[in-house]
C-alpha cells in the first residue's frame, strides 16, 4: 500500500473570528500566505502548491517542478497523487450511498460482504470509516500481497487479502489506522452501487463537480513523486530522485487517488455545503472534535504529501499538494493555517 498515516498531526490554529475581522482578514491573509509559504520552504524544501481560500477570496501559489529535470513548471492543473487525502473520496462516496438510502453507517460489513469470515461479523461500516473495526492497518506493503494487489481489477477482489489478516482488536475497543478497512469499504461501495470503485467516484464525484484532473490512473501530466529515499544503510539522495513504481502499489479506495489544486477547490467547496452529502450524513461522517469544525485528511507516502481541511463554518479551507517525501507538504500546511484566522504564520524546520 503506498498511503500511510499521516507524519504529523496538524495543529488547529481557527481561533472565533468576528465578521468584521472575517472581512479584515480576507483582505489581507493572500500576502501574509505567500511570505510564510516562503519562509517555510527555505526551512524545509517543499515542491507543489499551496492554495486556499477565505470567504471570496483565494490564494494559489505553485513552487518547484513537476518532474525531476524540472522542465514541468506545476500549475493548478497538475495530478499529485493524494496518498491518504484520497479516503476522502470513499468516505463521501460511502455518504452519497447513504443519502441514497443503500447503505446505513450502522450496517454490519457482512450485510453487504458475506464472504468476509466470521470474525468480522461485528464490524459496522461506522467503524471502518472511524478506523475503530479492528481490520489489519497494512500501512506498511506486504510483499506475500503483492500478487493479489497487482492483479486486482477491483476493489472487491481485494476483500479477501484483508480477510486473510488477523484483527488487531475488538471491533469498537480501540482506534488504529487502517487502510485494509478503507479496502473494505471500496468493496462496499461496489456492492452497494452495483459498479467499479473508480467509476463510480468518475460518474458520481469528479464528473458533477467538474474534476477532469482526478482520478485512480496517473497521466502524463501527473507530478513525479520524488523521493531522497534510497537503500537500506545509504545516505539519503543529495537531491530528491523519482519513486520506483512497483505494479502491486496501485491506487485504491485507501488513497493515492490523483487530483489537481484546481478540482480539490472545487471538492472542498462542495464539502462546504451540501451539495455532495445532507447536512446529517456530513455531520455523522466528520464529528466535530473541537470546537472549530474541521472536515479533511492528511496523507503521505514515498515522494508525496498532501493536506485537505475545510472549515464549513468559517468559509475557508486549505490545500496542499506536494511531489516531495513527507513532512514537507504537512509542515507547510501547519506552517500556513494560524495565517487563515489572522494569526502569526508558524514557520516550523524539519523533524
Amino acid at each position: 500500500m503506498r498511503s500511510v498515516p499521516p507524519t504529523l498531526a496538524l495543529m488547529l490554529a481557527m481561533a472565533a473570528i468576528a465578521p468584521s475581522a472575517l472581512a479584515q482578514a480576507a483582505a489581507t491573509w493572500p500576502a501574509a500566505m505567500a511570505t510564510c509559504q516562503a519562509d517555510q520552504a527555505r526551512h524545509l524544501p517543499f515542491s507543489g502548491i499551496v492554495a486556499a481560500g477565505l470567504g471570496e477570496a483565494r490564494y494559489r501559489q505553485a513552487q518547484g517542478f513537476a518532474d525531476a529535470q524540472g522542465q514541468r513548471p506545476i500549475t493548478e492543473h497538475t495530478p499529485f497523487r493524494l496518498a491518504s487525502v484520497g479516503k476522502l473520496f470513499t468516505q463521501v462516496a460511502i455518504g452519497m450511498l447513504v443519502d441514497a438510502g443503500k447503505l446505513a453507517l450502522d450496517d454490519p460489513v457482512r450485510r453487504h460482504l458475506p464472504e468476509l469470515p466470521e470474525a468480522f461479523a461485528a464490524i459496522t461500516l461506522g467503524q471502518l470509516l472511524d478506523h475503530r473495526s479492528g481490520v489489519a492497518s497494512m500501512t506498511r506493503p506486504d510483499m506475500a500481497d503483492a500478487p493479489a494487489m497487482a492483479a486486482a481489477s477491483d476493489a472487491r477482489s481485494l476483500v479477501p487479502v484483508v480477510a486473510a489478516k488477523p484483527l488487531a482488536f475488538a471491533p469498537g475497543t480501540q482506534q488504529q489506522y487502517s487502510n485494509g478497512g478503507y479496502l473494505l469499504l471500496g468493496a462496499v461501495i461496489e456492492a452497494a452501487a452495483g459498479m467499479p470503485y473508480p467509476r463510480y467516484l468518475e460518474q458520481r464525484l469528479f464528473a458533477p463537480l467538474g474534476m477532469v484532473s482526478s482520478g485512480l490512473q496517473p497521466g502524463p501530466g501527473a507530478a513525479q513523486p520524488l523521493t531522497r529515499l534510497t537503500a537500506p544503510g545509504q545516505p539519503p539522495a543529495a537531491t530528491p530522485q523519482p519513486r520506483i513504481e512497483f505494479a502491486a502499489l496501485k491506487a485504491t479506495s485507501a488513497g493515492d487517488a490523483l487530483s489537481s489544486a484546481a478540482d480539490m477547490e472545487a471538492f472542498a467547496l462542495a464539502l462546504m455545503g451540501d451539495r455532495l452529502l445532507s447536512s446529517a450524513t456530513k455531520a455523522a461522517l466528520f464529528p466535530r472534535r473541537a470546537e472549530v469544525w474541521r472536515l479533511g485528511q492528511a496523507g503521505g507516502s514515498v515522494g508525496s504529501n498532501a493536506v485537505l481541511w475545510v472549515y464549513p463554518e468559517r468559509a475557508a479551507w486549505l490545500l496542499v499538494l506536494s511531489n516531495f517525501d513527507p513532512p514537507a507538504g504537512e509542515r507547510m500546511a501547519q506552517a500556513l493555517n494560524p495565517v487563515l484566522s489572522g494569526q502569526p504564520c508558524q514557520v516550523l524546520p524539519p523533524r
